[in-house]
């Protein structure tokens, strides 16, 4: 706590001289697409940005953004994107299966961070507090750049912002300059050896003065993912589970315990652009996404054992997950702007498909239970300037999500189908309304204060007495109405070009959703989580102070000390019916009753560095370093690490660019998470980590050494050659159900005509 301390008092305590600043006329800039970025960072030295929805300088947002770029997706060259995240050394990614990867923004995951994709929410009213893997729908080839908010958003993005928001934006085709039609197109390849992974990619654009067309897909197939040698022997898989010629589960030996029996699955991506601009006061961008897998096996659950050493699950996988979005944005730019500047209105609607499925060791009884949503929603947001120094943002948001979820269990020696219970009550639903205003001023010629608020409202509707056939409960129809007042204060200081300070002190909230408060599953073996009607929004109040420095010698710094206090925080705990009851039997297991519950208070701090220095013209040295500290706070006298805090992690890279090579070499690294700070509900997981010499979990420090390469041999043809894990370190990231990727040669084929 120091040095939180000792940085907001030497921050305070700085004279504010004047300094030199870029000016830019906002009028100008909000009529920019993403496509002229190029041009304004050559003449201003400056990026633009629109984590406000709008774009505007970086060095006048108070917010800390991390960027990425078309150019770094094809270098880094990631399977998914949410590997493309963990590029940044800002995020932490976690798996459970080969086919997942959930971020962890700030001590923050899962319904905690927001999620969009061309300005759409994908965050939905089943969004769980567990890992969660939906950001494996965006294709990375599709991406042309992502803007990562660190930190809570809740004026702008309402609920679930939290810890921070991931905008993600695809490709848009873009108009002809000249009378001729152009048609463009993309062909891209991949191959990786650790899991025999094969990418496939093709895109074509057309375009003419006023309207361009992007159709995309890219298929993608993996098979079972080979870990390293080198490491704990914990993380070997020496056995799994077959089913016989006579259909009887039998456990055999693993011919190589190196390979992660079960992961492998495929992904379909399809994209459909369209963009029209009859004139230059009107924009219409136009996109429908499509994406599905196969069944994704859940690893994590499949290595768990019994007390004889004997294996639970039989089967445990993800049926075809399935997401399709249909939105279209309409941008107004008015002659007449006495209400507004600038008017973005998006609508969308989305459809979600998943599936739970899993069978028991020796049991003939296949589980299924089915979740299918429908998600309609409308943005209005709008822009105006009040005059050269001061602007107004406001808007409204509306969101409709629509359940059905089924049940069934089929007995696979007759192929009989039964009911049982589902995982929500059946056509529920959750709306959710927000207004926000935000406001900015420049004060002074380099201090710009940024302030905003935003109500939201929600309501929430289930039938839970549907499961009362299938277990001993009481509940009824539930009508739940929350609604929360949030707001925020900023600051970002251009003490000159090269030095920025930024200031933030906001609150955010998240309010339950169908996930929260009506599910009936198994948290873990032994526990089933049930209903509570009690619940309400969880809060948490927020402070960031950050800077970067640019030195004389044109080595860049910049840091970010923060403290979130995270109250009315929902947490499983064990629960009691109004009967009485504390345990149920449910699939076939004895199993004790939990509910989520608002008694969670836990303080979350963390330090983040980095460094950019060139050594030369073609050589750059880069470096991004995080320490994340939480603790859940109770009435005892002591406290228990927050679940979902990271390791301190980061990474360091040797950057080499000449002609049409570009070379990388870089380590990742994680420490040491011992037994004694690992969260309670992680200490219960033992099969997903290491043990030390005292038989206890902990997870081990581990780090990679890794080179990448692309040279571009043309215009047209370039390609990529990465071999990750050189020294085949046998390594499993914090609270992982899978182990990462040993050696891995990585080879892909971009052609572009």
């Amino acid at each position: 706590m120091k040095i939180f301390l000792f940085l907001f008092l030497f921050f305070f305590g700085i004279n504010f001289s004047h300094g030199k600043t870029l000016f830019y006329l906002q009028d100008t800039i909000s009529q920019f697409n993403k496509n002229d970025i190029s041009y304004l960072v050559e003449e201003l030295d400056e990026v633009l940005l629109s984590p406000s929805k709008f774009l505007e300088p970086s060095r006048e947002i108070s917010k800390k953004v991390v960027s990425i770029y078309q150019s770094t997706v094809e270098l880094a060259n990631p399977k998914t994107s949410a590997d493309l995240l963990e590029t940044t050394g800002n995020i932490f990614i976690q798996k459970s299966q080969l086919g997942g990867g959930s971020p962890i923004i700030r001590g923050f995951s899962t319904n905690r961070l927001v999620i969009s994709i061309d300005g759409v929410r994908l965050n939905n009213a089943i969004y769980r507090g567990g890992n969660i893997h939906n950001v494996i729908s965006i294709s990375p080839m599709t991406i042309e750049n992502v803007e990562v908010i660190l930190g809570s958003e809740s004026v702008l993005y309402g609920s679930d912002a939290i810890g921070g928001v991931m905008n993600f934006y695809t490709k848009t085709p873009v108009l002809s300059e000249i009378s001729n039609k152009r048609i463009k197109s993309n062909i891209n390849s991949r191959y990786s050896t650790a899991a025999s992974e094969k990418m496939y990619h093709f895109d074509i654009t057309y375009s003419s003065k006023k309207i361009s067309f992007l159709s995309s897909i890219t298929q993608s197939s993996f098979g079972d993912l080979k870990m390293g040698s080198n490491g704990p022997y914990d993380y070997l898989r020496e056995n799994y589970v077959v089913a016989s010629n006579d259909d009887e589960d039998v456990i055999i030996e693993n011919s190589d315990s190196k390979i992660q029996r079960f992961t492998a699955y495929n992904q379909l991506n399809l994209m459909q652009k369209i963009f029209y601009q009859p004139n230059e006061n009107l924009k219409f961008d136009f996109g429908i996404h499509f994406s599905k897998t196969n069944n994704i096996p859940r690893y994590d659950r499949l290595i768990i054992e019994d007390e004889n050493e004997g294996f639970i699950f039989s089967e445990w996988y993800y049926g075809p997950q399935k997401w399709l979005l249909v939105n279209n944005q309409i941008t107004i730019n008015p002659k007449n702007k006495n209400i507004f500047d600038l008017m973005k209105i998006g609508t969308s609607f989305q459809n979600f498909e998943e599936s739970r499925n899993s069978r028991k060791f020796s049991e003939s009884n296949l589980n299924n239970r089915l979740e299918n949503l429908d998600i309609l929603s409308l943005n209005i947001d709008l822009l105006k300037d009040i005059n050269y120094k001061s602007n107004i943002k406001y808007g409204v948001e509306f969101i409709h999500n629509g359940l059905e979820s089924t049940g069934k269990s089929t007995d696979l020696d007759n192929g009989l189908e039964s009911l049982i219970s589902t995982r929500y009550p059946n056509n529920s639903s959750l709306k959710s309304f927000g207004a926000y205003v935000n406001f900015k001023d420049k004060i002074i010629q380099d201090l710009f204060f940024h302030s905003g608020l935003r109500f939201n409202f929600s309501k929430l509707k289930a039938d839970l007495s549907q499961n009362n056939d299938y277990f001993d409960f009481a509940f009824g129809n539930v009508s739940l109405k929350n609604s929360a007042l949030v707001g925020g204060i900023g600051l970002s200081w251009l003490r000159n070009n090269n030095n920025v300070w930024k200031l933030n002190i906001n609150t955010a909230f998240r309010s339950p959703n169908i996930d929260d408060l009506a599910k009936v599953f198994d948290s873990a073996p032994g526990n089933v989580l049930v209903p509570n009607t009690e619940l309400e929004p969880e809060r948490s109040l927020g402070f960031e102070l950050g800077s970067y420095f640019k030195t004389s010698n044109n080595i860049e710094l910049d840091f970010s000390s923060y403290l979130t206090y995270l109250y009315n925080g929902m947490i499983r705990r064990d629960f009691v019916l109004e009967n009485g009851l504390t345990e149920i039997i449910y699939d076939g297991s004895l199993s004790q009753i939990q509910a989520l519950q608002n008694s969670s208070r836990s303080l979350i701090y963390g330090f983040e560095f980095g460094m950019k220095w060139p050594l030369s013209q073609n050589l750059i040295l880069k470096t991004q370093h995080n320490m994340i500290t939480g603790y859940e706070l109770n009435e005892l006298s002591f406290s228990f690490p927050v679940r979902h805090i990271p390791p301190n992690y980061g990474n360091f890279h040797v950057v080499f660019k000449k002609g049409r090579l570009n070379l990388d070499a870089f380590i990742n690294y994680n420490s040491e998470i011992p037994f004694k700070d690992l969260a309670e509900s992680e200490r219960a997981k033992a099969y997903l980590y290491a043990l030390d010499n005292n038989g206890n979990p902990y997870s081990p420090s581990w780090y990679t050494i890794n080179l990448r390469t692309k040279y571009s041999f043309s215009e047209k043809i370039n390609c990529s050659f990465s071999f990750e894990n050189i020294s085949d370190k046998l390594y499993r990231p914090y609270s992982s159900g899978i182990s990462a990727p040993g050696s891995n040669f990585i080879f892909s084929l971009n052609y572009a005509y």
